[in-house]
């Protein structure tokens, strides 16, 4: 159990509300860097209780006592993941006083959230979270490390506090800022391998969302860290400018080693071995980046693929890619409904009559009796035909494709 070791989490993990304190948190941190990237299953992570301590900052003459409180706790505060989930953190929690020993175990449910992650995940150092004196530091730190290569990101201040715990908690935005925004701040820059700012937006006089932004530390050259692969997959390399700041800011290349190696090599070959060296990386065999980087591209460490495994990674990607084209085509559809929605409830009274007039009008011929009480209420039948019909007649223009303008719309406004 070493400082040094890696903190690896689902991004649905990192974004759920938590209201934990700074040791439980830290119990947390350390249990997850125990984990192998080759575990399929939750092992009964054992420790010595002496260490256990001195790594979580448990200092009080009754340290067993201690630790028993704060695994208790993480027993027996459930949360939610995905608000469909209610989960514990821990399964069990043994002691063995007379070999000074803990066992631990994860709940089994968490399984798809901190084992055999290929996608949608963040890695960060141990020791740069666990240095954190404040659990508000301790979780906007990893909530910012999400975004690192993006370089900015944007929170209400309602969804803030949501994400911290602390909804019902300092009314007072000036208190919010003191005791949890700038002390963050302090406690990240000075202990993490992040520096972060921030920019207050209003609405009106009143404060609503905090912009930061997230500036990456210089790297020691032989650091064991990469940035998490789904924000560095946000702009895929797919030019040789791309390529070659993948290679400098995540590899920690030289520019004049880059070069030869962009001349030499074709894009995928470089790539795959990049895909060898994180996986290495997160299994702890690698101390220095930059130079494993050089072996992998000149020898190719690729693993070799038989066909089978081809096989299998291209149906992968074909469930993959309708999986995603189904999910956009749900959020699509929310999208339109909520602007429907929201076009019904703006309508004036005269104008809600006219409208349902004309709803009237074109189901005459069918047997369905419109309830004019009905009409603002998509649950109902009414409701759902009203929604269809003004559908039709004022957003046939807003197509999918017009959807996803608005999505790389509204990611471009949240990178500036």
């Amino acid at each position: 159990m070493r400082k040094n070791s890696l903190v690896t989490k689902s991004n649905n993990l990192i974004e759920t509300p938590l209201n934990l304190g700074v040791v439980e948190l830290r119990i947390i941190f350390v249990l997850i860097s125990t984990i192998s990237p080759n575990d399929e299953e939750f092992k009964p992570y054992r420790f010595k209780i002496s260490d256990f301590a001195k790594l979580i900052g448990v200092k009080n003459k009754n340290v067993y006592q201690q630790i028993k409180d704060y695994t208790y706790s993480l027993m027996s505060q459930p949360f939610y993941v995905h608000d469909n989930l209610q989960v514990t953190w821990l399964a069990s929690a043994e002691y063995f006083p007379g070999e000074g020993m803990i066992e631990v175990e994860f709940s089994p449910k968490l399984k798809p959230y901190l084992l055999q992650l290929k996608e949608k995940f963040t890695t960060y150092r141990l020791q740069d979270i666990i240095k954190l004196k404040s659990a508000y530091a301790m979780r906007i730190y990893e909530l910012l490390k999400q975004y690192e290569r993006i370089g900015t990101r944007t929170f209400t201040i309602q969804r803030l506090k949501e994400l911290l715990g602390v909804e019902d908690q300092y009314p007072v935005y000036s208190d919010f800022k003191k005791r949890v925004i700038v002390k963050a701040q302090e406690e990240i820059n000075k202990h993490t391998d992040i520096k972060i700012d921030y920019t207050e937006i209003k609405s009106g006089r009143k404060v609503s969302e905090v912009k930061f932004t997230i500036t990456s530390k210089t790297p020691d050259k032989k650091t064991t860290l990469l940035p998490n692969r789904e924000t560095a997959a946000i702009a895929q390399p797919n030019t040789s400018q791309q390529l070659s700041s993948l290679l400098k800011y995540e590899f920690g290349l030289k520019q004049p080693a880059i070069q030869p190696i962009l001349a030499e090599y074709s894009r995928d070959y470089i790539m795959e071995n990049l895909d060898k060296v994180r996986q290495d990386v997160l299994r702890g065999k690698v101390k220095d980046i930059p130079a494993y980087t050089m072996a992998a591209l000149k020898h190719d460490y690729r693993t070799p693929k038989t066909g089978l495994q081809a096989e299998q990674e291209r149906l992968q990607e074909e469930k993959s890619a309708q999986k995603q084209k189904a999910m956009e085509a749900e959020n699509y559809y929310k999208a339109l409904s909520v602007k429907v929605s929201d076009y019904i409830q703006q309508l004036s009274a005269e104008e809600l009559q006219a409208e349902l007039s004309g709803l009237k009008a074109s189901v005459k011929d069918k047997d369905i009796d419109i309830i004019d009480e009905d009409a603002t209420d998509p649950h109902r039948m009414t409701g759902a035909y009203f929604q269809q019909f003004i559908q039709k007649k004022f957003f046939a223009d807003y197509t999918i494709e017009v959807y996803r303008g608005e999505q790389v719309q509204q990611t471009a406004n949240a990178n500036n």
